[in-house]
């Protein structure tokens, strides 16, 4: 019994226990100066970003990083090419939920859907005030400011996640 079936173990944990995901990507060429990192999202928002490492085989070249993620629970996830801290190039985005392994071909995406998933990332922080005025027939005074909310959903999830990474 040296060896583990793994279908066995998958069958067996529970959705949510911690797995280390190897995560690969195939058919990529990085110029000199260029780093591959593969960034994901966890289902509460919370953005990671690892530094991926070149294996060279007799057959083939990737490029591999390990994730510890929850088993079965969702992420969106793409890969990016780096050059002195400016992105150069991404794949799309992609959801699946999370098991043992993420391989994949480059697929680098058109220019056009990497300015649009930059845009869609940013996360508007204007609310409004509406200002009630001293007289009662006035018009109220709608204010626009940058302030983010005190109070974001699922914070607590996020804390109890984290919580539970460390122990």
């Amino acid at each position: 019994m040296s060896t583990i079936n793994p279908l066995f173990v998958d069958s067996t944990k529970p959705i949510g226990d911690k797995v280390v995901t190897n995560v690969e990507l195939l058919a990529v060429s990085l110029q000199p100066g260029e780093s591959l990192f593969f960034e994901l999202t966890d289902e509460f928002g919370f953005e990671q970003k690892y530094e991926m490492k070149k294996l060279e085989t007799k057959k083939s070249v990737k490029y591999t990083t390990e994730v510890w993620l929850k088993y079965q629970h969702p992420i969106h996830y793409r890969f990016l090419v780096v050059a002195e801290g400016a992105e150069v190039q991404t794949s799309a985005m992609r959801d699946i939920c999370a098991g043992h392994i993420i391989s994949e071909k480059w697929e680098p995406c058109a220019a056009g859907e990497f300015v649009k998933s930059k845009k869609s990332k940013r996360k508007s922080t204007q609310s409004v005030t509406v200002a009630q005025p001293k007289d009662k027939n006035a018009a109220p005074v709608i204010k626009a400011t940058a302030a983010k909310p005190l109070c974001e959903p699922h914070i607590l999830s996020q804390i109890k996640s984290l919580f539970d990474d460390l122990l």
